[in-house]
């Protein structure tokens, strides 16, 4: 996402405010006002899951405080407690610490895939299969980050695929 975010920001500062007349000022305005808030939420949405999960946290934690104090356990106040959160430890981990982590397991996976394939044997084929599934599981999760915009009418929304993959 945040690539796509920096792309259409680039296109923007590069390609459209040049072409922009002297006199469109308020035109030129309102481009820069769209990058300076496509900056904002590149900036942001790498840190917005741990965001959320640190508040659900402070949140949960701040109900047991009240709820002790009060002594009477309140029915509602029980009920969300006992729904599941995320891990607290989630919210930890920052969003490129992930993507690096998940880079470097991409090169270690290829590679170990090209061992085990250079060879026809039956690890061979089994290790060509997992990568398959798990190529054929990427292509959907990126085909739904371009739904929206019309290139691939068919796909499910990220948020589709992702709960159906739990």
């Amino acid at each position: 996402m945040t690539q796509q975010l920096e792309a259409i920001r680039r296109r923007l500062t590069e390609t459209v405010v040049p072409e922009l007349p002297e006199s469109a000022k308020f035109a030129r305005e309102q481009v820069l006002l769209i990058d300076a808030a496509l900056a904002s939420v590149i900036e942001c949405q790498e840190h917005e899951y741990r965001y959320a999960v640190l508040e659900h946290q402070d949140y949960r934690e701040l109900l047991g405080e009240l709820t002790r104090l009060t002594g009477t356990p309140d029915r509602d106040v029980l009920a969300v407690l006992d729904e599941a959160g995320p891990d607290t430890a989630a919210g930890a981990v920052p969003l490129t610490a992930i993507t690096a982590r998940t880079r470097r397991m991409k090169v270690l996976a290829e590679r170990l895939h090209g061992e085990l394939t250079s060879q026809a044997t039956e690890q061979g084929s089994r290790a060509f299969g997992l990568m398959a599934r798990l190529a054929a599981r990427q292509v959907a999760r990126e085909a739904s980050w371009f739904r929206l915009a019309g290139f691939t009418k068919d796909s499910a929304s990220i948020g589709q695929l992702l709960e159906e993959s739990r």
